[in-house]
């Protein structure tokens, strides 16, 4: 087998019978499975190889870009490897096993010998190397492609993140096995490409140049219910008409009116009342080179005002906002925190306003905070009905520490709110401890913490144990007086509800610990911990079943979304007139639910680290981020992609 194999190799076949013969017994065979590298670039060249079955992959790096260029597919009875061997530099190119793959190895001391003997096999081996030559500058060049004719497909767009694929100007053209050919607007934008390959991980991506106008057409059949879906411009009849509080009573004054102005008080109730239709959690307005501007937060993006206010108005603007926030409108050089608020036809709602000095002009920040519309029953949270049973029967303990985590902006503050809202009776006494208050709660009692003056978290905290609580919120637990105290809290006959900043359910357990709280008091006092993270909801009007690309379906079982007997009935949203044409309409919380049952006491009590107090939780008490992502996915939800791009995040 290796002698017809080594006579029939373009390399060795002008060899002398005598030759080959004397060359057999100095190879050897190896076996490599799919996908496994058998020399790198950058490494030794200290053998060649004779591919016996299989097929060979040659490959190599743009260091600038980190992306892999596809060099060559080679088969038997073809050689890799001797362009090293004769260079004595380092590989310049990568070889991987595409399939299950047999090749024979000749080390680099036989190879001299046999070249410096035979002329006729340095002749052969020149050939070949100047054939590879030729691949990898070819290789090298980044074609063009026009995509005219092309269709896109939606398999391929669901991929990866939108964001990631508009905001790089990313397009997914086809996909063979795991080669996925991209276009891309500039080719060599490494950082488009590494957070590309950082959301499907696994892949090959090809790379072929597009013009801008070419992509920005292609795209545009994604998005054919609405081309201003970035847009945040909502006509005069579709905005709640609002009314501002205002402590200086200018509405009812004429003469601060006209200080204000009529146009600049028209403006700002049409950037409020558009922020309010658009359902924004943020406003943003700033100052630009070419006037003010105005950006939107929906469902986690930031959508713009078409047509920036003029320069001219942004003083009164922003004088306006102070002054409806109760700051100081003289101030223009250090940050300032206000509160307003406004009513939209029956609704109550309150902003909380944040400037801060920038280069060109204050910049103002309005978050929104609608209690209607974001503090919740516990049911609408959770789309997972055996998570939200465990979670409920956790929040309604008559004592002990229930935790929320996550990331700033990930919804801890709305869950805890809806927990606090799900116990309220007129026979508790229901107290929370804030910094800031977000949401105005009826039939309960809510402090604010002003560190300044030494009305601090722990300090309220100890207070409150003196006016017979029941369940007590505290807005965030970040320094060690308060984790004190808090757990001392839970462990004297009250329920404490608080949030920590961390990457996972058990890292918040750690988090206890480095707070100094004693193992045991925290094994003694918690009852639970719940982490979450927000993904884009799809929108229920368009949904419907989508059949994904294999490799997203294969990612979703490999991290622990599916399970292997899950066979489940995957859907997008195709775009329509509600959601604007983005197959999203809303967002939705993603859980991690660790409930503490014996075993993750124990491992608490003896100071476990994290890893150990997962593996103590492993007998059902942890329910992974992953698993409910994977169960909301499956109910048509959300989508994979956003599933996906989150869990790289958090590197499940």
């Amino acid at each position: 087998m290796l002698a017809e194999l080594i006579s029939r190799s373009p390399t060795f076949g002008s060899l002398p019978q005598q030759h080959l013969q004397q060359l057999m017994p100095h190879f050897t065979r190896l076996e490599y499975q799919p996908g496994t590298t058998i020399v790198a670039q950058g490494g030794p060249g200290d053998a060649m190889f004779l591919i016996e079955s299989g097929t060979v992959g040659v490959s190599t790096e743009d260091a600038r870009l980190g992306m892999l260029h596809k060099v060559a597919t080679l088969e038997a009875p073809e050689a890799f490897g001797e362009m090293a061997l004769v260079t004595g530099e380092a590989r310049s190119a990568s070889c991987e096993a595409i399939g299950a793959t047999v090749v024979h190895r000749l080390g680099k001391d036989v190879f001299d010998a046999i070249v410096q003997q035979t002329p006729g096999l340095a002749l052969g081996i020149a050939r070949s190397l100047a054939t590879r030559l030729s691949q990898i500058t070819k290789a090298r060049e980044i074609p063009w492609m026009s995509l005219t004719e092309r269709q896109l497909d939606r398999r391929l767009w669901a991929l990866a993140p939108e964001q990631i694929l508009r905001g790089n100007r990313l397009a997914p053209i086809s996909l063979d096995g795991r080669t996925l050919t991209v276009g891309m607007v500039d080719p060599r934008d490494g950082a488009a490409l590494n957070a590309l390959r950082q959301a499907i991980p696994g892949m090959t991506l090809e790379v072929v140049a597009v013009s801008h106008d070419d992509y920005e057409r292609f795209v545009a059949q994604r998005h054919q219910a609405s081309t201003q879906s970035a847009q945040a411009d909502v006509p005069a009849g579709q905005r709640p008409h609002v009314v501002f509080a205002d402590p200086t009573e200018s509405r009812a004054n004429p003469s601060a009116q006209a200080v204000a102005g009529t146009q600049v008080v028209e403006l700002a109730d049409e950037i409020v009342g558009t922020g309010l239709a658009l359902g924004a959690s943020d406003i943003h307005i700033e100052h630009e080179r070419q006037g003010i501007g105005v950006r939107y937060r929906v469902e986690g993006s930031l959508r713009s005002r078409t047509q920036p206010i003029p320069s001219e108005m942004g003083r009164a603007l922003l004088s306006r906002i102070k002054l409806l926030s109760g700051m100081d409108i003289t101030d223009t050089r250090h940050p300032q925190d206000g509160r307003m608020t406004v009513q939209a036809g029956q609704r109550v709602i309150d902003l909380r306003v944040s400037t801060i000095p920038a280069k060109l002009g204050e910049k103002v920040v309005l978050r929104i905070l609608d209690a209607e519309a974001n503090v919740t029953d516990l049911k609408s949270l959770f789309v997972v009905d055996g998570v939200r049973q465990l979670y409920a029967e956790l929040v309604f303990r008559p004592h002990g520490l229930v935790m929320a985590t996550g990331p700033t902006g990930s919804g801890k503050t709305t869950t805890l709110y809806s927990s606090l809202m799900a116990r309220r009776r007129p026979e508790l006494n229901l107290v929370t401890v804030e910094d800031p208050i977000e949401y105005h709660l009826d039939g309960i009692t809510q402090v604010q913490v002003q560190a300044e003056i030494g009305t601090t978290f722990a300090a309220v905290l100890r207070a409150l144990l003196r006016q017979d609580p029941d369940v007590v919120l505290v807005g965030e637990t970040r320094d060690a007086e308060t984790a004190k105290m808090a757990v001392e809290a839970s462990m004297t006959g009250h329920l404490v509800m608080t949030s920590v900043h961390s990457n996972s359910a058990v890292d918040a357990v750690v988090r206890l610990g480095e707070l100094d709280v004693e193992r045991y008091a925290v094994a003694n006092s918690l009852l639970g911990v719940l982490h979450q993270r927000l993904v884009r909801r799809m929108c229920p009007s368009c949904a419907e079943p989508f059949e994904y690309p294999k490799p997203i379906v294969d990612r979703l079982y490999r991290v622990g979304a599916f399970r292997q007997k899950d066979r489940p009935v995957l859907k997008h949203g195709k775009g329509c007139e509600r959601c604007g044409g983005t197959g999203y309409k809303g967002r939705l919380a993603l859980y991690e639910l660790l409930g503490v049952n014996d075993q993750v006491r124990a491992a608490i009590s003896a100071g476990a680290d994290a890893p150990t107090i997962a593996r103590a939780a492993g007998s059902g008490a942890l329910l992974p981020l992953a698993r409910y992502a994977g169960v909301a996915v499956g109910q048509g939800h959300t989508t994979p992609g956003e599933v996906l791009h989150l869990l790289q995040q958090v590197g499940a």
